[in-house]
């Protein structure tokens, strides 16, 4: 007789496939094992035709279901704490690289922003790896689209000591060009407009920012945020967020 394992039940499917019977509340899912124990294909049975198959009773078959079920709890369950554990992890570790401490609320003092404000500012750095994560995923996952030939593009090296050093940074508040440049080049136009308004980026800062995305190999778009800034200290900040990003701008649009 064929072996089988309870993967769970189902309501997609509502037809049994051993009696024919449709317009089933649900149905078992049952795996059918080969000689090794591994899947070897699903099927979809109602309780008792279930039974039948796998040469076990219905109380079996329903002990199975239940087994599944807390097997599947455990599993959503591990992977939560996984997630939940990595976001701490990060957040503890951005409030480290920002302010020198791992504890938010000396991080907040330090910076001299609430609590709240604070961990939001990290919580939007984990959402932006997050997505970024996700779309480079999907970037490769889609077909390739024919790539722009990089560029030489001439930039300095990085001017901060403090960001020379590894896994140091300035704080927010000191609007440091390379420091707030590196934070920059890891954020979307959305996170980077938003703290704008916040003031925790300058005037300046935000005016680099948007032409260095408008202006980038990879877009050459987003209106008037593409004309070339002419203050000297926006030119500056840049040419940092390209150094940062690794932006291959065209040597015509290079600061």
């Amino acid at each position: 007789m064929k072996a089988y394992r309870v993967k769970g039940t189902t309501d997609d499917v509502t037809t049994c496939e051993l009696c024919g019977k449709q317009e089933l509340k649900g149905t078992v899912v049952l795996e059918a094992l080969d000689a090794d124990g591994n899947e070897e294909a699903v099927c979809y049975f109602g309780v008792s035709c279930a039974a039948k198959a796998a040469g076990w009773t219905q109380r079996e078959v329903r002990a199975g279901i239940k087994t599944a079920a807390d097997e599947e709890r455990a599993r959503q369950r591990a992977e939560r704490d996984a997630m939940w554990a990595a976001e701490r992890e990060f957040l503890a570790t951005w409030y480290e690289e920002h302010y020198g401490t791992r504890d938010l609320h000396e991080a907040a003092k330090r910076a001299g922003v609430s609590a709240v404000k604070l961990s939001g500012e990290a919580i939007h750095a984990y959402r932006e790896l997050q997505r970024a994560a996700e779309q480079a995923t999907k970037v490769v996952e889609e077909s390739a689209a024919p790539e722009l030939e990089p560029l030489e593009v001439a930039a300095p090296l990085t001017s901060c000591p403090v960001l020379a050093e590894p896994g140091n940074i300035h704080f927010m508040t000191a609007h440091c060009v390379d420091c707030n440049a590196f934070r920059m080049a890891k954020m979307s136009p959305d996170t980077v407009e938003s703290w704008y308004h916040y003031g925790n980026f300058s005037q300046d800062e935000y005016e680099a920012y948007m032409y260095a995305w408008a202006t980038s190999a990879y877009r050459h778009s987003a209106g008037g945020w593409a004309e070339e800034p002419t203050e000297p200290k926006v030119l500056e900040i840049v040419a940092a967020i390209r150094r940062h990003a690794g932006l291959p701008a065209p040597t015509t649009l290079a600061a």
